[in-house]
């Protein structure tokens, strides 16, 4: 398997480390074979397995940002719900008062974290002047539906904060994560194209070692066509399910469902999560980056060729009840 993108790694290098094995062997005496800089065998087997934590690491970190934005989401729905309540209440019964005209906007759910918050902010400190004031006709404190008082909704308003905190700092957690395994990537595909000269210049080019070599980048050839992706959230299962149409190019090899936590999918953070052969079924099931409600993921189904070209489907993204 060549190097396509990051989740190519660690099966390609588990290609070159038998490989280097071999040579090792073929050299006797006159081994193992050390390639410049001082990489051996066990140097490559570092990196791999360093690829491997870092596989792990970032799935639980990207993870980590999934969940931190699906309770954000949970506790703007809410708020969002409560400054209507507000604003209804007040116009309904403090119309005749300067407070009335004091009301925020109600911001949209897209919104970005300063200007969804602002209005909130706005609004605890409207709703204590009204319940701190002397107000003909109107007794306080002033309470919304289920005798929701100022003291929770300034609670709730703080976890919402404390929440965007948890999640921006994830989001770098994750960030830093990723740069760490791109800087061992640097130096796994430095070493594995010094590895294949090193070979190329030990051996004579028609020994079965250097024929044999592993390929560092596809075989030329065409890109496959893309397949078309869709998806739904099965209640019954607690899993997203992806089906795809099927591929006809002649050197397909297999499928491969691969995933993003969140809404936004993007080739640098994707994992691998399934692998269908062409005869099988054209549907995975996975509950990946949905294990919570509210809980966003978004996937994309390659077409992987037998020269190791791929293409990827357009992206479903499936968000649990």
């Amino acid at each position: 398997m060549p190097i396509t993108g990051p989740n190519s790694y660690v099966p390609t290098i588990d290609l070159f480390i038998p490989h280097w094995v071999a040579v090792d062997a073929a050299l006797g005496v006159g081994g193992p074979l050390v390639i410049p800089g001082g990489g051996t065998v066990a140097t490559l087997t570092g990196y791999r397995d360093s690829l491997m934590g870092f596989a792990s690491s970032l799935e639980s970190k990207l993870n980590d940002v999934e969940v931190a934005r699906g309770f954000i989401e949970l506790i703007k729905a809410s708020l969002h719900e409560r400054i209507n309540e507000f604003n209804r209440k007040v116009r309904g019964f403090l119309s005749h008062t300067p407070y009335a005209a004091g009301l925020s906007q109600v911001p949209q759910l897209a919104m970005s974290q300063g200007l969804f918050l602002q209005p909130f902010d706005d609004m605890s400190s409207l709703w204590l002047k009204i319940n701190a004031a002397t107000i003909p006709g109107f007794t306080g404190p002033l309470t919304l539906l289920g005798g929701y008082p100022v003291a929770t909704f300034i609670t709730e308003l703080a976890s919402l904060k404390t929440a965007y905190t948890t999640w921006l700092a994830a989001i770098q957690e994750t960030d830093i994560e990723r740069q760490r395994r791109n800087d061992v990537q640097v130096l796994a595909y430095a070493m594995l194209r010094d590895y294949r000269a090193a070979v190329e210049g030990t051996f004579a080019a028609t020994n079965a070692l250097v024929e044999s070599l592993p390929r560092l980048s596809p075989e030329p050839g065409s890109t496959p066509d893309p397949v078309t992706a869709n998806s739904t959230w099965e209640a019954a299962l607690l899993q997203g399910k992806i089906t795809f149409s099927a591929s006809s190019d002649p050197h397909l090899a297999h499928y491969e469902l691969r995933f993003c936590a969140g809404p936004v999918y993007a080739s640098d953070t994707e994992s691998v999560i399934g692998s269908l052969t062409p005869g099988e079924p054209r549907e995975f099931l996975t509950n990946a980056g949905l294990t919570a409600p509210g809980s966003t993921a978004s996937f994309k189904v390659y077409v992987i060729l037998t020269t190791g070209n791929e293409k990827g489907s357009n992206t479903v993204t499936i968000t649990r009840p």
